[in-house]
């Protein structure tokens, strides 16, 4: 039987403050963000999953760093910056046979959620940027697959608070993030591609 679950790492003001901060950056530079992130207490992954904390953790997801709040961060010199900060996922004896997220450092899941629970963090982000940057450039929907992005064209790069499958689960939960990527890098991975690319950095 199917349990169905949302997971939540909280963004707060201050990481909403370290995010715009890094937005500012040229996103391939990797001695200035990796400065950045010292400066913002984000250690490397590698360091903080080796943390007590962790040591009970049924999987730990790969990435470059985390946030003191316990958010994975991807950021290796592509061009981008990736923070999932929600989940929506099943535990179903299948891809996952239980719940990954919510006995992690920093995240707390609440069985029995499903989409509009989901949708109501991602709402509560997408509002937090607003409040600073004022209304996106883009707000692109597309209902059939349940994806979003609300993003806003900056000097340097796009910010994209986006919800919908997530890849490296082959599509199989989604998860809601915090996306930043450069507009220059020619590398820079834009979601859906060089259409998305086009659209959000002119």
């Amino acid at each position: 039987m199917s349990e169905e679950y949302v997971a939540l790492c909280p963004v707060t003001e201050e990481l909403v403050s370290h995010l715009l901060a890094m937005a500012e950056l040229d996103l391939t530079d990797d001695d200035a963000i990796e400065s950045r992130m010292r400066e913002a207490g984000w250690p490397d992954w590698s360091q903080a999953v080796r943390a007590s904390a962790y040591e009970d953790a049924p999987d730990v997801p790969e990435a470059t760093h985390v946030t003191p709040q316990g958010h994975f961060v991807t950021c290796d010199g592509d061009g981008s910056l990736y923070l999932p900060f929600a989940y929506l996922y099943s535990v179903d004896g299948g891809l996952l046979d239980e719940d990954c997220w919510g006995p992690l450092p920093g995240w707390t899941s609440q069985e029995g959620a499903w989409r509009p629970e989901f949708d109501a963090h991602f709402a509560t982000v997408a509002q937090y940027f607003t409040d600073r940057l004022g209304l996106p450039d883009h707000d692109i929907r597309q209902p059939k697959y349940d994806t979003r992005y609300v993003s806003w064209r900056l000097e340097h790069n796009v910010l994209i608070v986006g919800q919908g499958p997530e890849p490296l689960s082959y599509h199989q939960f989604e998860d809601a993030h915090v996306y930043l990527v450069s507009r220059t890098a020619k590398d820079a991975p834009f979601p859906d591609g060089e259409e998305m690319r086009a659209l959000l950095t002119t």
